[in-house]
């Protein structure tokens, strides 16, 4: 499915849905919709991949918990504190003198801080916040789906993070994707469990990789739309996986079906 708009998550994934003749029905506005999959109704809910165990998306969600994680298994992380005092706040800012607050279950890069100044600090409820060390660098993410990688591009946000900017994604061909962190966006995927993830890296100018964040229910609008580079049928992908998993009387029959939609269209 070749989309030339940017559109949200849910409407890809209902676009998609209709082509694959799956009848989807919106039961929320974008959001949650319906599609009769061997003759039964089912449910589709953009913010909550039905791929992943709902244990394994609440650690993901949890910026804290997943940098222990991460940090238990040696992986490339950046460094962080979970400040339970001012005190213990203004101490990480000395140690790094530029990191970045991010709120414990944040999305969408919704209310982050970059820090200079211990009165930075002082407008926070620093409790409800992961401190970071700052890192200069391109931002790449890589996209995995039952074990393999599927995408991979790069994010042009601008100079800060703060600030409302113009943002570009760059798709990669896989002659491009770094291996390196092919394998490790996979090591992760096993560690937390996660069959449908975004991993997020940091590369600083010397060519080292930082994880940045683990996302259990990334966007897909810059995957089919990306501002340069190859488009990713995600929702596709996506569905098609989803399907495979439900337990169909015909499951076979119904996936041939199903890859024959698509392609006639």
């Amino acid at each position: 499915m070749i989309i030339s708009q940017k559109l949200g998550t849910a409407e890809l994934l209902f676009r998609c849905a209709e082509q694959m003749g799956l009848r989807p029905i919106w039961v929320t506005p974008n959001g949650v919709f319906s599609i009769m999959a061997d003759g039964k109704e089912r449910y589709i809910n953009q913010s909550r991949s039905p791929l992943n165990p709902e244990a394994s998306a609440g650690l993901a969600k949890n910026k804290y918990l997943t940098r222990v994680i991460l940090q238990r298994h040696n992986m490339q992380n950046i460094p962080f504190a979970l400040p339970r005092t001012f005190g213990e706040a203004a101490s990480f800012l000395q140690r790094y003198t530029k990191i970045i607050a991010k709120p414990i279950t944040g999305a969408n890069a919704h209310d982050i801080h970059i820090i200079t100044e211990v009165a930075q600090l002082e407008a926070l409820e620093i409790t409800k916040y992961i401190l970071e060390k700052y890192i200069a660098g391109k931002e790449m993410r890589y996209l995995l789906l039952n074990g393999r990688v599927i995408g991979v591009h790069r994010s042009e946000y601008g100079t800060s993070v703060e600030e409302t900017r113009p943002l570009q994604r760059i798709s990669y061909p896989k002659a491009l994707w770094n291996p390196e962190l092919v394998a490790s966006s996979l090591r992760i995927a096993d560690i937390l469990d996660l069959r449908f993830a975004a991993i997020d890296y940091l590369v600083d100018a010397s060519g080292e990789a930082h994880i940045l964040e683990v996302n259990t229910v990334p966007g897909l609008k810059w995957f089919h739309a990306p501002s340069n580079g190859p488009v990713v049928d995600v929702a596709r992908l996506l569905l098609e996986a989803i399907l495979n998993d439900m337990p169909y009387e015909t499951p076979l029959a119904y996936r041939m079906l199903a890859t024959s939609a698509v392609k006639t269209q």
